[in-house]
């Protein structure tokens, strides 16, 4: 370890046996949070035995780990002990639920989203969530004697509660203004991922169709059908119109005045027996675009309590062998299974074009998982 600054060891015991590096050291060291672990082996900042270490490696009863101290005012580049690390505010929610920073400057911020919170308090009634708004206004107070250009954090465009993946926040009221007309004008370049009900029959499609928004008891109560979602249903599922008072979109006739213009690329990405994972992008921005154009595509997303399917899709209805087991009660998906995975714009001050992607969190990479083992279609395991 390079001698410019100062480093403590510790000794993994036998109660750390079969432990991840990260994990042992987090647990070995009062000062290295786990966050700030995986920091350190990221940065190659660790070693195990005299040897550069990953945070994934394995730990063993007796192998001594050699970090940066956490107390010391030298720290090596890459630290999460640094002073400009220390600079940078902790994007954490009240309950714990830590948010990933795509990208940063002093003009922007790019975080990608966990499903479940909302972005703005009060949107759609659920005032008594965490929500972005929140994590960001603690994050970054706005000064007592605000002036013009001051920072704070300004939305620039929205994801729906449940839906996860990358949002855009301008950080000065100039770059908000930009980027806004910059979405207006279509000048941003939005892609997400969807699974989808049913084997598509095409690769790609384009749907350009206007919405209109009504409210969600205006709607009839499902009624039986032949759509394979709906031949599933469980008796739960029929019992009326879901998520009352909530603004529902639906495809409008050509010459409808309250119909928005909206259209939507999409694209195959893999195929699963009853099942399509798929590419969206929007060149519109209007409410639940996507999820409208999926349904008058007649292929809606695998759960969608305003637009399809209502009830949690448990591990059973892939394993038959889970059936009758307390395994097959396991639920695999119970939120909306879209994810806004990458974003292009242009940046406000410089001017450079900037790619950002999300990548698929966990839950959707899990039934991904399920579905390739259990929906995996014969031409693709050949």
């Amino acid at each position: 370890m390079n001698s410019a600054f100062p480093t403590l060891r510790v000794t993994v015991t036998p109660e750390q046996e079969q432990w991840r590096a990260d994990r042992a050291l987090s647990a070995l060291s009062a000062g290295v949070p786990r966050r700030e672990a995986k920091l350190l082996f990221k940065a190659k900042l660790v070693r195990s035995n005299g040897k550069i270490a990953s945070g994934a490696d394995v730990v063993a009863p007796g192998d001594v780990l050699e970090f940066p101290d956490p107390a010391s005012d030298i720290q090596p580049e890459g630290s999460p002990f640094s002073a400009s690390a220390k600079s940078v505010p902790r994007l954490t929610t009240p309950h714990g639920r830590h948010l990933q920073r795509l990208y940063e400057d002093d003009t922007l911020l790019v975080i990608s989203k966990p499903a479940e919170i909302p972005v703005h308090r009060g949107h759609g009634g659920f005032t008594r969530r965490d929500t972005i708004e929140d994590v960001l206004m603690e994050a970054y107070p706005p000064p007592e004697d605000a002036h013009e250009g001051a920072q704070g954090c300004w939305f620039v465009h929205r994801l729906d509660m449940e839906t996860s993946g990358c949002l855009l926040v301008a950080k000065t009221e100039d770059a908000s203004e930009l980027l806004i007309e910059d979405f207006s004008a279509r000048k941003v370049h939005k892609e997400y991922i969807a699974l989808v009900v049913g084997e598509v029959p095409w690769k790609k499609l384009t749907v350009d169709a206007p919405i209109k928004y009504i409210r969600a008891e205006d709607t009839e109560a499902p009624t039986p059908s032949t759509r394979p979602w709906e031949r599933t249903a469980s008796r739960e599922r029929r019992k009326g119109p879901p998520m009352r008072g909530l603004k529902k979109g639906v495809v409008a006739e050509p010459d409808d005045p309250l119909g928005k213009e909206c259209l939507t690329h999409f694209q195959v990405m893999a195929r699963f027996r009853g099942y399509t994972l798929v590419r969206a992008e929007p060149k519109s921005g209007r409410t639940h675009q996507i999820r409208v154009h999926l349904v008058s595509a007649g292929h809606p997303l695998a759960y969608d309590p305003l637009y399809g399917r209502r009830s949690p899709l448990r591990l059973r209805e892939f394993d038959p062998e889970s059936a009758s087991s307390e395994a097959g009660e396991k639920v695999i998906l119970n939120r909306l299974p879209l994810h806004a995975w990458k974003l292009g714009f242009v940046h406000p001050q410089s001017k450079e074009y900037l790619r950002v992607k999300s990548d698929l969190p966990r839950d959707l990479k899990d039934f991904v998982r399920v579905l390739k083992k259990f929906r995996r279609k014969e031409e693709e395991e050949e």
